[in-house]
């Protein structure tokens, strides 16, 4: 499942994407729409996380990582360090 959505970095709107990983794992990772390049892993390690991944639906298991990214800043940190920002969910 893919998401995606519109966010402002440094006053201009660009488009991401998130999805949970296809490894099974329970991660969402964020890239840029066009690209393949992430930009950013939410992990849903630990009991609680790990119970609310499987508990969520993927839907807002995705949204509720955007929403993660964009308020810890995660999105403009990783596009500004060129490094992957990782976060638990």
């Amino acid at each position: 499942m893919i998401q995606n959505f519109d966010f402002n970095v440094g006053g201009k709107a660009e488009r991401f994407c998130a999805s949970l990983a296809e490894d099974g794992s329970r991660r969402v990772l964020i890239s840029y729409a066009d690209t393949a390049k992430t930009l950013v892993i939410l992990d849903a390690a630990g009991l609680l996380g790990a119970l609310k991944a499987e508990l969520e639906e993927p839907d807002r298991l995705i949204a509720q990582a955007i929403r993660k990214a964009q308020s810890e800043g995660l999105i403009e940190r990783a596009i500004a360090t060129g490094a992957i920002q990782e976060a638990s969910l």
